[in-house]
């Protein structure tokens, strides 16, 4: 089935220097960002224990995959553009400067719901598995749904394609989204009283910015030009770095109340040592939920 061609995609946008500079530096400044949170995370991962642990190390997982991921993309724009008369040529190389991104998405954005619901109560563990299950799947909807428009029918040149595979992947985001927000109306009351904040954050954070990313698939299908093309990128490598960074830091955070709450819940249970210095990568100097005074 043929549709329409009327869209200009962003990887075929010619580019100045300047724009050229600017794309070059978010997507760098994205890769130190993502490689600064995996070296802290890798350190910081024993503050959480028991079933917790699943949101540290789903974290790690995601942070790590989004590294390599931008790497890819800051390699594919490098060797992408070839300078031509102070401008900058996309190539067929370009576009995976784009795709790659959706590969990445394909499998973070269903292990930030894993991330999120390991720090989330649910009635009983079978709900809670179909919530994760659900979570998933949506996710996974939703991203691969927005591949096809963007990509697949028509190269990604389609307004209609990009619309219609659109919306029924913004179908997907507001059936996950309202998961996620009753998961977090049915949890905040039953945490414990310290990790309220970081979690009611990190939900917040994490269904404001999945907002970004329909915002510039739209511009995809009604505008053009390099400056655009710029701007989207930006946006995405931002709403990145704060779903990816923002948000595991909050989830972290609460993870950690969660966990201590727990051992000092069973007198069965040996408590680890918890020293400042560690803690206060996380919790900061006000909030630390230890009855041992550290």
């Amino acid at each position: 089935m043929t549709f329409t061609s009327a869209v200009r995609p962003p990887w075929t946008a010619v580019l100045s220097d300047g724009e050229h500079t600017v794309l070059l530096f978010a997507v760098l400044a994205a890769v130190l960002a993502m490689l600064a949170t995996l070296v802290r995370e890798r350190f910081a991962s024993s503050e959480v224990h028991g079933e917790y642990r699943t949101a540290g190390l789903t974290g790690t997982s995601i942070v790590a995959i989004a590294l390599v991921s931008y790497v890819l993309v800051l390699v594919t724009v490098l060797v992408g553009y070839t300078p031509v008369d102070g401008t900058w040529v996309p190539t067929a190389v370009t576009q995976y400067a784009w795709s790659i991104r959706y590969a990445d998405w394909a499998i973070t954005v269903p292990l930030l719901v894993v991330e999120l619901l390991a720090v989330s109560v649910a009635r009983t563990p079978s709900r809670k598995d179909a919530q994760r299950r659900a979570g998933m799947v949506l996710a996974f909807l939703m991203i691969v749904l927005g591949f096809i428009g963007a990509f697949v029918v028509d190269g990604g040149r389609s307004f209609e394609a990009l619309a219609g595979f659109g919306a029924v992947s913004a179908v997907c985001f507001l059936a996950l989204a309202l998961m996620i927000v009753r998961s977090a109306m049915y949890s905040l009351p039953r945490i414990v009283e310290p990790a309220r904040r970081p979690y009611r954050s990190a939900v917040s954070l994490l269904v404001v910015v999945w907002f970004a990313y329909p915002i510039v698939y739209g511009l995809q299908g009604t505008t053009s030009g390099g400056t655009w093309a710029v701007i989207g990128a930006v946006i995405l490598s931002v709403a990145d770095v704060t779903a990816k960074v923002g948000f595991g830091s909050l989830v972290h955070r609460a993870a950690v109340y969660q966990s201590r709450a727990e051992e000092d819940a069973s007198p069965t249970t040996q408590r680890r040592p918890r020293t400042p210095e560690a803690d206060s990568l996380w919790v900061g100097e006000q909030g630390r939920y230890d009855r041992d005074g550290f």
